[in-house]
């Protein structure tokens, strides 16, 4: 049962009946995941020092385990039920992390044998070329990967600098990964000048295009001209600044810096100034700090380590003393409008708010987008919108012209590395089907029930506080090369992952053996449990129905899922075992949500 949100505020409630479609929803994190991890069960692991396992899991879902636990964006921490407990959600992904540090083996796959007499090509050994040629290579195909780079990873090696995400972390989980899946990879190879498109969907069967958005947008003041003195020495746009840091390659960093934007870019870019010596970094956002895209905790970090956040206001020129060198920076003031496209509210420009920063590095980071020069759409008849990216179907994400498919960031613009990596394995799974395959069927759903579950009453993970990853001393920061973020030791992840409340959990009730006596209603810590008279369910509900008729008087159990902690202690008091706690397993194989045979935490140890 569940309350009905427009019921008014004297609460009815509705019957719904727990099929496979109620679980996802009621497990949050995997459906707030866009490549659906199985997360209740992989932190079930890890709480009982499982850490191998854990990792192989999370491989299954998401690909590169070691590189998200550093880097990804956590949408599934948000939607954490146990924000409602305490306020602080599961350390999701530094708990993936610590499934990559702390496991015994390496776990590299066997080759699979090639079964498939067509040939795949992917453009871009990106996050979503990564996912969708593993995906492909699994399945049986021969997969040839090309990337601009002299490593795989796309913005994994390339955008990302190596204090937060160490290169052997990559050189495994992509590099070797690759190598032992058999995919072939042709690296410092640029489709469009090295090799041309038309020559692959000449010589392959299919090919996937998760190039990812390689241009940075231009440097713009508020009304979307371009910026005066954008060409000085000391200005440069984000994405390029990265590059050069990652692969080595000289790069200037002045004293003063000033970074305009606020989404990752501009928080590794500010980070990475100041660890190349600056001696002062800003950085500059025309929305308020609740707007910017970057997480609280990236901010919280920057700001410890002395970077100055400057909001709600927008560059107007950059200035220059000898006419070559940036000398200083003009901003202008602004308050916030009417909510434009994307939703968050405009950045208007305040008349005669205008002031000067001293800075002698200008470092624009205002996003990326996709480069199409190197696509022939004419040539091949390609529908393409207004920038020239391919227009795909979005349910196969195939493009116009038949056997190219294309997704990932490339078509839906800079996003982040766990959406892209969900759209590579959509789009294996749909080449599959064109060139002839078959998707694997998902197990049929089922429940288990956990059989004397007692996790309340010999578990403390209710009052386990948060704890944020160790890092290192600010004095040790200093250096490009060092990882900043040192990870939970075996013991602290086991203690962090302990606290989830394992939301696959669900209390079930037998109405046939229920003598509506009250006592887990009087048991339960956080009133989830209440019962109910018939005559309180909604207008049409089969129970609701029930009213009137002999059961007049009736009542029924109801159960709060947002409110349970599956403390099992309502199991406890009932007289008639009425109560059970049912475990439902899912994961995504094929796109598709199925059972996972991953035991869950032992809860009654």
């Amino acid at each position: 049962m569940n309350l009905d949100p427009d019921a008014g505020l004297d609460p009815v409630y509705y019957t719904e009946e727990a099929e496979p479609d109620w679980y996802k929803t009621n497990i949050p994190c995997q459906v707030g995941c866009p490549a659906h991890t199985d997360v209740a069960n992989y932190i079930g692991l890890i709480s009982q020092g499982r850490f191998d396992e854990a990792y192989l899991l999370n491989r299954q879902c998401n690909v590169v385990p070691g590189v998200l636990g550093r880097t990804c964006a956590r949408p599934c921490e948000p939607v954490c039920r146990r924000n409602k407990i305490d306020g602080n959600q599961i350390a999701i992904c530094w708990l993936k992390r610590a499934a990559h540090d702390h496991r015994e083996f390496r776990h590299l796959p066997e080759r699979p044998q090639i079964t498939r007499d067509k040939k795949v090509a992917v453009i871009g050994a990106g996050s979503a070329g990564v996912a969708c040629a593993r995906e492909l290579a699994e399945m049986g195909y021969p997969v040839t990967v090309f990337d601009m780079y002299p490593a795989p990873g796309g913005m994994m090696v390339g955008g990302i600098p190596v204090w937060r995400l160490p290169r052997e972390v990559t050189q495994e989980e992509v590099d070797e990964y690759l190598d032992a899946l058999g995919v072939e990879v042709r690296l410092n190879t640029t489709v469009g000048k090295d090799v041309q498109l038309t020559d692959l969907l000449r010589d392959y069967d299919a090919v996937y295009i998760g190039a990812g958005c390689m241009l940075s947008n231009p440097l713009t003041d508020p009304y979307n001209k371009d910026v005066p003195g954008g060409d000085l020495h000391g200005v440069v746009p984000g994405l390029p600044f990265l590059e050069k840091v990652n692969f080595g390659e000289p790069v200037f960093v002045g004293k003063r810096v000033a970074v305009l934007g606020g989404g990752f870019t501009a928080m590794d870019c500010c980070r990475s100034s100041v660890r190349f010596g600056a001696e002062k970094v800003y950085v500059l956002y025309r929305r308020s700090k609740e707007e910017m895209p970057s997480d609280e905790y990236e901010v919280d970090e920057a700001t410890l380590e002395h970077v100055e956040f400057i909001y709600l206001c927008s560059p107007l020129e950059v200035l220059s003393e000898d006419g070559v060198h940036v000398s200083g920076i003009k901003m202008i003031r602004n308050r916030l409008g009417d909510p434009d496209a994307s939703g968050r509210r405009k950045a208007v420009p305040v008349p005669g708010s205008e002031f000067v920063l001293d800075v002698d590095t200008v470092i624009s980071a205002f996003g990326q987008f996709a480069d199409t020069s190197w696509i022939p759409a004419k040539e091949l008849n390609l529908e393409v919108n207004r920038y020239g990216i391919p227009l795909v179907d979005r349910d196969t994400w195939m493009t116009t012209h038949p056997g190219l498919f294309a997704g990932g960031d490339f078509t839906e613009g800079a996003r982040n590395l766990i959406s892209a990596i969900a759209d590579g394995k959509v789009a294996a799974s749909s080449i599959n089907r064109y060139l002839g395959g078959k998707d694997t069927q998902a197990e049929e759903a089922v429940e288990i029930e956990l059989p004397d579950f007692r996790r309340g009453m010999v578990d403390d993970y209710e009052s386990i506080p948060y704890q944020v990853i160790p890092s290192l001393p600010l004095q040790k920061r200093f250096s490009i090369t060092v990882e900043s973020e040192t990870g939970y030791s075996p013991e602290e992840a086991i203690t962090q992952a302990r606290r989830c409340l394992q939301c696959q959990l669900n209390i079930m009730i037998d109405p046939s053996i229920c003598i509506l006596c009250s006592g887990c209603v009087d048991i339960c810590p956080y009133d989830c449990i209440s019962m109910e008279g018939l005559t309180r369910m909604v207008k049409g509900d089969p129970l609701h129905q029930l009213a009137g008729t002999a059961w007049e008087a009736g009542a029924d159990m109801i159960i709060d899922e947002e409110k349970c902690i599956r403390c099992g202690l309502c199991i406890v008091r009932c007289p008639t075992d009425a109560i059970s706690m049912v475990q439902f397993q899912v994961k995504s194989a094929n796109n598709r949500w199925n059972v996972s045979k991953i035991p869950v935490i032992n809860a009654s140890r």
